[in-house]
């Protein structure tokens, strides 16, 4: 449908749903620079990341087999996604996502998590208005760039708190299944594996 896909929202910089404006100016493409301690003989440095945000961040899709009732929620509600995909706007994701910017800013600093997939999940913790112990999901994918050097993209694939509209049961994540930031950062940028203490080396 015209006008509904997320490029299109974001050239708007907003969604109007039920009945109010929502910005989207937070999640518009930009650059963050994330500083490199000094390690194992090499100096300190920096790499670039080209951040952009998918519109799981601020909806749901539809459950397995099924599809989202629009008479019901609202066709004003309705977000197509970059596979094409009807979802629907969310406003506790919409309200969350706010933190992104930051999130993604302070990566290098933060731990990673091994999804077991081509892409990363960072984890923010306690949230209000949310029940005690309910933690910020931050998946993302790190690429290099052709012909840029310490220049990454980092997409944003999906943010969200577990709730009914949450895809699958919680992921039990091990302890050990953890790498910091900046090392997951620097690897990717210099082309080197990065290896799970259980899934053994990523593909990316």
């Amino acid at each position: 449908m015209r006008g509904k896909s997320w490029p299109d929202y974001l050239a708007k910089g907003r969604i109007t749903a039920a009945g109010s404006d929502w910005t989207l100016t937070h999640l518009q493409p930009h650059e963050v620079t994330i500083p490199i301690p000094e390690s194992k003989g090499m100096s300190a440095e920096e790499v670039k990341l080209n951040v952009s945000y998918a519109s799981h961040c601020v909806s749901y899709g539809p459950k397995k087999g099924a599809a989202i009732d629009f008479e019901i929620c609202g066709w004003d509600h309705l977000i197509i996604d970059h596979r094409g995909v009807r979802r629907a706007f969310h406003p506790a994701r919409h309200a969350l996502s706010h933190q992104l910017p930051e999130i993604i800013a302070t990566l290098g600093a933060r731990k990673c998590l091994f999804t077991n997939h081509a892409n990363w999940l960072t984890v923010e913790g306690p949230q209000l208005d949310y029940p005690a112990g309910s933690m910020y999901e931050v998946y993302f994918n790190l690429k290099r760039i052709e012909g840029e050097k310490r220049t990454l993209s980092l997409l944003v694939e999906s943010a969200y708190i577990r709730d009914e509209t949450a895809p699958g049961p919680q992921t039990k994540f091990k302890k050990q299944e953890k790498v910091k930031g900046w090392t997951l950062i620097i690897k990717t940028a210099r082309n080197e594996p990065i290896r799970s203490p259980t899934f053994g080396q990523i593909k990316r």
